[in-house]
């Protein structure tokens, strides 16, 4: 029922290089899945100020989103991220002196409403919206955005057009019409190279064949602000939906730029650039899992033994399925 429309159709198989998988099908178990733990977002009602430090707060919104709002010399970054029950899907507002940039825009439409209405409350008007990667978390929410330009690299756009209504179909499916937008956002086309919007420099880089088949990285440099898609999972298990050796040198290319101590994931809350080890050794952890274990339970234990900090260990699950077939 899902097109095949994130990595390649080379056959999934379990060795420790972990070279490639069925993503359509991984793609499909992870909503699925997501499905099964209760998706409608709750809020512990917390709009407490958490500050972690002289310039970082952190509220909890009514839609249960987490809101970490944090000074980036002479700019701000607004990240929203959904509840773990929720996929921790982030995405993230960069409110420059006169207009804002949204990047992603939420998978379930409750929480892509809350986004716009938390950016209009802001009060300065959204210049752009980038979508870094065509997996439907991130670009579903797009109605909400419906009104302001939306941009995403031209393989990305082809493939929201070309999946975007079956994407739709499955996802309310699944979730529900009140829950998944009817209606998305073809995006218009950015490509690799710089960027002056509002006074601030971007740089937009195209990552192929790692945790997606083409992801945008952007990065604000006299800012120190790299917004990194799905290479980056932070304080989260990462959900194995791309390819171990060319996600693991895609990180370690982030992590050999210096000057960007502010890392904004796809997934959970902002970081430092010390999340890319974590991620490496994650991945490199998991490579190793598959080629000696023979369980899922066992492959699922070894991770949370390996990472016993981090969060949302049902992401563990979501490639099990096909990883241990016989199961």
């Amino acid at each position: 029922m899902m097109i095949n429309r994130y990595l390649s159709n080379r056959p999934f198989r379990r060795s420790s290089t972990f070279p490639g998988n069925s993503n359509a099908r991984v793609m499909k178990l992870i909503f699925v899945l997501l499905a099964s733990l209760g998706f409608t977002a709750c809020s512990d009602n917390d709009s407490s100020t958490d500050s972690q430090s002289p310039s970082t707060t952190v509220t909890t919104r009514d839609s249960g989103m987490v809101v970490t709002v944090q000074k980036a010399d002479g700019i701000t970054v607004h990240t929203l991220t959904a509840p773990e029950a929720v996929f921790a899907n982030s995405t993230h507002i960069i409110e420059s002196e006169n207009s804002l940039v949204a990047f992603d825009t939420q998978f379930l439409l409750p929480n892509a409403r809350d986004m716009r209405a938390y950016a209009d409350e802001i009060g300065k008007p959204i210049d752009r919206v980038y979508i870094t990667h065509d997996h439907p978390d991130h670009f579903l929410g797009s109605e909400a955005f419906n009104d302001r330009p939306v941009y995403a690299l031209q393989e990305v756009a082809d493939l929201i057009q070309t999946n975007g209504e079956n994407e739709v179909i499955e996802k309310q499916g699944d979730f529900g019409a009140d829950n998944i937008a009817s209606t998305f956002v073809v995006p218009q086309v950015v490509e690799p190279g710089s960027l002056m919007i509002d006074g601030i420099a971007y740089e937009f880089e195209k990552v192929v064949d790692a945790e997606a088949a083409n992801q945008l990285v952007i990065r604000i440099p006299n800012h120190g602000v790299v917004i990194t898609g799905d290479l980056v999972y932070s304080d989260v298990h990462l959900i194995l939906a791309g390819q171990v050796d060319p996600w693991t040198v895609a990180l370690e290319n982030l992590a050999a730029v210096d000057g960007y101590p502010v890392v904004l994931p796809g997934h959970g809350a902002p970081n430092d650039p010390s999340v890319y080890q974590e991620n490496i050794d994650w991945l490199a952890t998991a490579g190793q899992l598959i080629a000696t274990v023979s369980t899922a339970e066992e492959f699922k234990q070894g991770l949370i033994d390996a990472f016993p900090n981090l969060g949302m260990p049902t992401a563990i699950d979501f490639v099990t399925p096909i990883l241990f077939p016989a199961e």
